[in-house]
């Protein structure tokens, strides 16, 4: 997410988590196809090192701050190392810091690959494990020469009945709705772990059709709001009788003597063109239904609710989605909560799903035009060629990593060949799954357009990063769009601002902060590490934080005093027209924060056609026998609600 983390870790074991259904246990295999392990000759290690004996602590750096490791030396080697502190994501971290410890200790070398998908984290070990040897007295330069390690060259062949490509939400969703229903499963994971873009993405989830104590009350701001919604979708082409529908639906909630904000599958379609369809509703038509509670967002709520889950209270909106109907896992560090889930039910009821970490899926296996399975290979070398009965799924996520890809299909935005595209994914997004489907037989649609996150911070492109919650203004300290509206339309505002950048102003109580000091959420560095990274400013005036973020301090003042008006209704909004302010208080107790913020690639909206059952079709529209896809991959998906089509598609191949 916030470099171009390394696809593949030749030297590094692949972590193997089976699930064995029929032993009734849950197995965890760690290093299944282990290379071979090299000489010390061939190395050039061991007998090169020398050290002062004792046991030093080192620091390096990783995604989420410092990493601390303890280590302990003989004369010639390295004895044992523990990591003893680090503000890593989990998930995402947790292989690194479980395996590459013991993998620096087996080839006494530093000079490894990174862990497929935690770079920065095994970057940050990796220097905490030198600067321990530094201390050391060692010779830094020899523990960082590269082994020679051999690569296996094995082919290892697997029945099973679901192949699933991806072990993000959408995946993992299809995985374990599968298993439970007694399917033997297959996981192909490029990275060393599960979660995909929903460990970083804040856990956002869509219940639409949550209880009354969930939800907010409604006010002016947002019957302003969902009235503004109601007439773009009429000027943008949504069917006039399916308008009429939804506002009958709004009416008779109200009607009921109800106090919370309205919400239904209808209105949340709406919200769906004006973010993601640019404000094109000719999708919505006459025969959409308006409530739909088999849909697959709310048939993934019950099935969460089925696997324990707690939610957050109450409901709230997102940047870009201003009505009120998100939540996530209670007390979830981003998407985790999810996953835990999941790792519950796997070890709970022994399921028969097993996961391939560290193998890219590469190629689907066909006989004639049917897909029966799939193939790739391990970063140890080990190739994988898994057959599947009923079905493979493509849940490998969106292609916003790719900038290449992302270049070949645009029509939206003005980029051109020396463009630099960010991103703020997590490792392997880089279209593969599109790929595999293309080669199928398979089309896509809508590539043209990908979602860019209007604020992700500038130095290593990860949204969490960005803690404050204000006015978004320029250089010269003023507000230049309404920040209620579409991140396209943010982004696209944003684009004309000096430096491509906005910065964001905030106070003391509004800060994104948690009481320990982590971020929003849970998630994410510090504030001392944000201050020191200059990913966030901070002050006792607005004037002195302005002038430390770059920004003017007389414009900035300006901006801040009417803000304040705007927000206690002293004054409207003439310049922009938002109306919502309700969830402000004035920004007025010190001391002052501003976090600078930038955009990068997010979603992808474009991917591989498919049914409404999941099937993929190829350029006839027809459904190519034995492969489907959920999540990103798909023409139109996108987010974590994607994993309900994962469980919609788990449910009709194991019927």
């Amino acid at each position: 997410m916030n470099g171009k983390p390394t696809l593949h870790s030749r030297s590094l074991t692949r972590r193997q988590l089976v699930l064995m259904g029929a032993a009734g246990a849950m197995t965890l295999m760690l290093g299944g196809c282990a290379p071979q392990r090299p000489s010390t000759t061939a190395s050039g290690a061991k007998d090169a090192l020398s050290f002062e004996a004792g046991t030093y602590t080192g620091v390096g750096e990783g995604r989420g701050g410092a990493i601390m490791a303890e280590v302990t030396f003989s004369e010639n080697a390295i004895e044992a190392i523990s990591i003893v502190d680090h503000a890593e994501t989990r998930y995402v971290s947790d292989v690194a810091i479980e395996e590459l410890p013991t993998r620096i200790m087996e080839y006494q070398s530093t000079g490894l690959d990174a862990i497929t998908g935690a770079t920065m984290t095994s970057m940050g070990i990796k220097a905490a494990v030198e600067d321990a040897a530094h201390q050391a007295d060692g010779d830094v330069s020899a523990l960082q020469k590269e082994p020679n390690i051999a690569l296996s060259t094995e082919t290892k062949d697997i029945d099973c009945d679901v192949v699933v490509i991806g072990a993000g939400a959408a995946g993992m969703g299809c995985a374990v709705a599968a298993a439970q229903a007694g399917a033997k499963v297959v996981v192909f994971e490029k990275t060393s772990n599960m979660g995909g873009n929903a460990l970083v993405s804040g856990g956002h989830l869509e219940y639409i059709y949550a209880p009354d104590d969930m939800r907010l009350p409604m006010d002016d701001g947002y019957r302003s709001f969902y009235d503004r919604l109601i007439e773009q979708a009429r000027e943008g082409g949504a069917a006039p009788s399916f308008l009429e529908a939804v506002q009958a639906d709004f009416d008779a909630y109200y009607a009921e003597g109800k106090t919370t904000v309205y919400s239904s599958t209808g209105l949340y379609a709406l919200e769906i063109c004006q973010v993601e369809n640019e404000g094109d509703f000719s999708s919505v038509t006459a025969d959409l239904p308006v409530n739909d509670a088999e849909a697959n967002g709310p048939q993934l709520n019950l099935w969460l609710e089925e696997l324990g889950i707690e939610w957050r209270k109450p409901l709230g909106s997102i940047i870009g989605y201003t009505w009120p109907h998100w939540t996530g896992p209670e007390g979830s560090i981003g998407g985790s909560g999810y996953f835990d889930l999941f790792v519950r039910a796997m070890e709970e009821q022994s399921l028969p799903l097993e996961m391939l970490t560290c193998t890219p899926a590469s190629e689907l296996i066909m006989e004639g035009d049917k897909v029966v399975g799939a193939m790739g290979v391990c970063d140890d070398g080990t190739t994988y060629r898994v057959r599947a009965s009923k079905g493979v799924v493509l849940a490998s996520g969106g292609y916003s990593g790719n900038p290449d890809m992302l270049k070949e299909y645009n029509t939206l935005w003005s980029w051109d060949d020396e463009t630099v595209i960010l991103t703020d994914n997590t490792a392997g997004h880089t279209g593969d799954g599109i790929v595999m489907a293309l080669a199928a037989g398979g089309s896509v649609d809508r590539m043209g357009n990908p979602m860019l996150f209007p604020t992700v911070d500038p130095v290593q492109h990860i949204i969490e990063n960005v803690v404050c919650d204000g006015p978004f203004v320029n250089a010269k300290g003023q507000r230049f769009v309404d920040e209620t509206l579409s991140r396209f339309d943010i982004v696209e505002a944003t684009m004309g601002q000096p430096g491509q950048m906005l910065y964001i102003l905030c106070d003391a109580p509004a800060i994104g902060m948690t009481e320990d000091g982590l971020t929003m959420g849970g998630f994410g560095p510090a504030e001392e590490y944000l201050l020191e990274k200059k990913m966030l400013f901070k002050a006792d005036t607005v004037e002195e934080v302005a002038q430390m973020a770059g920004v003017d301090p007389a414009g900035l003042r300006e901006t801040a005093s009417l803000w304040n008006k705007m927000v206690v209704g002293e004054a409207e909004d003439e310049a922009f027209g938002r109306k919502i302010f309700e969830n402000y208080a004035p920004i007025v107790t010190p001391p002052f924060y501003i976090a600078p913020a930038t955009f990068a690639a997010h979603l992808t909206i474009g991917g591989v056609v498919a049914d409404e059952r999941g099937a993929v079709l190829n350029g006839a529209n027809q459904p190519i026998e034995g492969l489907y896809a959920a999540g990103e991959v798909v023409a139109g998906k996108c987010g974590i609600t994607t994993f309900g089509d994962g469980l919609a598609i788990a449910r009709l191949l194991t019927a």
